[in-house]
């Protein structure tokens, strides 16, 4: 099994993260040791500048002084699907957590919680059952895989997006409010705007979609990509930013029918777009390895980082500025590794060196001070963003493709093989 999951872990490297999404729910559930290393390549042999003389863009490779294990009683898990989670977030408002997973459900819980609000995306029984027996690694679970999810702003409603091509609109007590039916092939990402009363679609069948959240009636369609749109973000009520596995990214105004800028300084496909905390600044991660910062008062990037070496998965804009006093990005990457970049400057503050798979999903603590990753190697990683010092390891009981920090900047909800967990931190740091 373990010989089996690192062939596993290799392969999905070099693949794009549309395709290891697919691969995450082939991984058996076992509880993998750290073994899982053994057969892959050390860190300073991925690293592109490790033989480099210092310069003022040396990235300093950070070990770890103090990493603890967090005990169990910091550690509560819950098995509430039957295969991969894609995406868990906490509830703005309540103790609650929604996940998405490929078993075709969607569900909404109490922390610590087994019992659940399952949100059923079959059509008929017929599937459910199909969907049920196979544990969902059939083509009919997949079919009807929830691939996004967020919550309404004000917490009051639900959305997600599924493989089925169908976005859908959810109360609190599972009630089925709207289903968004345009596109053609599966939807992988859906958010609600800034105030909650618009909500953008993007799919595998290039468009994007913008829909009236009061009257569930689309408003417009996008066209403007020519691959897959993988991510989108709102910039204010009425601007989003889109990209595509086509290499490029763009932003556009609702009711405009064209984009207002497109950049194509990408040379692979573009898995995720963030603004900045002043949304004056836009930052994506590729397939070609870079993550590059854009401005709307210009058509060539504004930095264009270079330093890893294998597909880019996430993004985070630190939330505050005066923990390192200044604009502070991460990125993660297939190359096992975390990059934290001052954007001030156009340099790179750390290489965080200590996961042993790609790393999917990265969260900030609402001051700015902890930085989680979670990786394909089943662990989650606490960071202090002030040094670069990795401060704990959690192990997980399968890869980790979603992490969420609680508001009260107190506790990080992350998914695993079909369970969601919750690692308390305020006992240490708060």
């Amino acid at each position: 099994k373990n010989g089996e999951n690192t062939s596993n872990c290799n392969n999905l490297e070099s693949i794009s993260l549309i395709d290891s999404l697919g691969k995450m729910s082939e991984l058996p559930s076992t509880n993998l040791s750290y073994s899982i290393s053994t057969n892959v390549k050390s860190d300073q042999q991925l690293s592109p500048d490790s033989q480099k003389k210092p310069t003022k863009d040396t990235k300093h490779e950070v070990e770890s002084s103090s990493q603890r294990r967090c005990s169990e009683s910091d550690v509560h898990p819950s098995n509430i699907h039957n295969s991969e989670i894609f995406a868990i977030k906490w509830h703005p408002n309540k103790e609650l957590i929604a996940t998405g997973s490929s078993d075709g459900t969607a569900r909404i819980s109490q922390p610590n919680e087994i019992e659940a609000t399952v949100l059923e995306h079959y059509p008929n029984e017929v599937d459910k059952r199909q969907a049920e027996t196979s544990n969902g690694n059939d083509g009919i679970a997949s079919s009807y895989a929830v691939t996004s999810i967020v919550w309404k702003p004000d917490g009051s409603q639900l959305l997600t997006a599924c493989a089925d091509g169908k976005g859908r609109i959810w109360q609190l007590n599972g009630k089925l409010v709207a289903t968004l039916s345009n596109h053609t092939a599966p939807i992988f990402v859906c958010r609600w705007s800034i105030d909650g009363s618009l909500i953008a679609l993007g799919s595998a069948d290039t468009r994007v979609s913008i829909w009236d959240s009061s009257t569930y009636e689309m408003k417009q369609c996008y066209d403007h990509h020519k691959g897959p749109v993988t991510d989108i973000e709102w910039q204010n009520q009425s601007t989003i930013a889109t990209c595509s596995t086509d290499h490029s990214v763009a932003v556009c105004d609702i009711g405009a029918e064209k984009p207002i800028k497109t950049y194509d300084g990408h040379t692979s496909e573009v898995n995720v777009v963030r603004w900045d905390p002043s949304s004056n600044l836009l930052a994506s991660g590729s397939d070609d390895c870079t993550v590059k910062v854009w401005s709307l008062k210009q058509d060539k990037c504004v930095h264009d980082f270079h330093g890893h070496v294998r597909n880019i998965y996430a993004v985070k804009w630190c939330p505050v500025r005066r923990v390192v006093s200044c604009s502070c990005l991460a990125s993660a990457s297939a190359d096992r590794t975390i990059r934290i970049w001052d954007v001030d400057r156009g340099v790179c503050l750390y290489t965080l060196n200590r996961h042993q798979s790609p790393i999917y999903s990265l969260a900030f603590s609402c001051d700015g001070r902890l930085l989680a990753s979670g990786s394909y190697d089943m662990t989650v990683n606490i960071w202090s963003l002030e040094n670069g010092i990795l401060l704990r390891t959690v192990m997980l009981d399968g890869p980790v493709s979603d992490i969420d920090w609680h508001k009260d900047n107190r506790i990080v909800a992350v998914s695993g093989n079909g369970s969601s967990y919750v690692i308390d931190l305020r006992k240490s740091y708060y």
